[in-house]
């Protein structure tokens, strides 16, 4: 029996309808129903994995696993916060000197020599201009192995410029403590006192004066005597550049540390006094040198240091040598750098053999272990 067209559509829609329906129901169990209940029941596991990871059995089995964990979270976390501390830090103190954008200013600065109106916008050097960099002055934390010289030579700048500014006339110059700001210019010389004249001062230095009113940032009638100014590219010479760099005074024996200057408790009366020097321990009749080019003034002998010797230096500088056993100079004779002055002994108020050395400046003690050298 042939049934008629339209029946026969019906039925054929039917089929495709049932086929549809089957293909839907089997792509929505297989593709979102079982996936679904896969990663339901991967949670659940989830979940009870750290359940019983907070439980007393698990914890009593994997303490080393917490332990560790622990520890990396904590290290985590320190070094976060060091991270941070740094990147604060940063905002004031250089660590990065080749990053600083002061390294080399003449040479950043170089600017046409038509662009000049006045002296105090440039200054001519060599055919060009250079551009008058104000003084800034920016600070840097000290790290572990750093010295003055080593810092002044990663930025570039001369020892001199570096020691100047941190270190009164070389006083501590070799002393340098990790984490001390350390100030460090944008540019190379070192303060002056103004004393009388400052145009006579800017002649005899060789720094235009209108120069220096613009790295200074101040104008004439602002100038006070004892006022001290930048001086751009300026640096000591002869006896004064080896004290402020630490390479004039020689040690003056061959021995140990044992009382350092300052405040100390008096071996004697156990009261609190201040050490003028420093004690040199060395074995008696170890040669005493003398520690600077001088002549000698004092030749003596005291109830406290004994048998001393005193001599002055250059520059406002003197140095004394106490509890000597042996004096080999006579008062009024020169004596040079290195020169066998006398012997190391036990003379005075002395608790053993030892050199009891003095610096001082205008006749103020200094810090003489900041100032000397071993080198000859």
């Amino acid at each position: 029996m042939i049934l008629p067209s339209t029946s026969t559509n019906l039925l054929h829609a039917a089929h495709a309808l049932k086929a549809l329906r089957r293909r839907a129901v089997h792509f929505w169990r297989f593709h979102i129903i079982l996936p679904l209940k896969a990663l339901f029941f991967s949670f659940l596991h989830a979940v009870q994995v750290l359940l019983r990871v907070f439980t007393w059995r698990f914890c009593k089995q994997h303490v080393r696993v917490l332990v560790s964990l622990a520890f990396i979270l904590v290290a985590a976390g320190l070094a976060a916060y060091q991270i941070r501390s740094v990147q604060v830090e940063k905002q004031r103190f250089l660590y990065y000197p080749e990053a600083w954008i002061f390294h080399s200013p003449l040479r950043e600065n170089l600017q046409p020599a038509d662009t000049i109106d006045k002296i105090l916008e440039t200054y001519s050097v060599g055919g060009g201009s250079l551009s008058v960099l104000p003084i800034d002055i920016k600070l840097y934390r000290v790290r572990e192995g750093d010295t003055l010289s080593g810092i002044a030579e990663r930025f570039g700048m001369d020892l001199d410029t570096i020691a100047s500014l941190n270190r009164e006339w070389g006083s501590g110059v070799h002393l340098i403590q990790i984490d001390e700001a350390i100030e460090i210019p944008n540019q190379d010389g070192i303060y002056i006192e103004i004393k009388d004249d400052l145009d006579t001062l800017c002649e005899e230095k060789g720094v235009p004066v209108e120069v220096v009113f613009a790295v200074n940032g101040i104008e004439r009638q602002q100038i006070r005597p004892g006022m001290e100014l930048f001086f751009p590219g300026v640096q000591h010479s002869g006896i004064e550049r080896s004290v402020i760099t630490g390479s004039a005074f020689l040690k003056p024996v061959t021995g140990w540390l044992t009382s350092g200057f300052g405040y100390r408790r008096d071996p004697f009366t156990k009261e609190m006094h201040f050490h003028r020097g420093i004690d040199l321990a060395a074995p008696t009749g170890t040669t005493v040198r003398a520690a600077l080019d001088g002549k000698v003034i004092v030749v003596g002998y005291d109830s406290v240091l004994g048998n001393y010797i005193l001599i002055r230096h250059q520059i406002s500088y003197s140095s004394l040598y106490g509890h000597l056993s042996q004096i080999w100079v006579k008062r009024g004779s020169t004596v040079t750098r290195g020169q066998r002055i006398g012997a190391v002994g036990n003379t005075g108020k002395s608790t053993g053999s030892h050199l009891h050395f003095e610096i001082r400046r205008r006749g103020a003690p200094v810090n003489a272990w900041g100032l000397m050298t071993s080198r000859y």
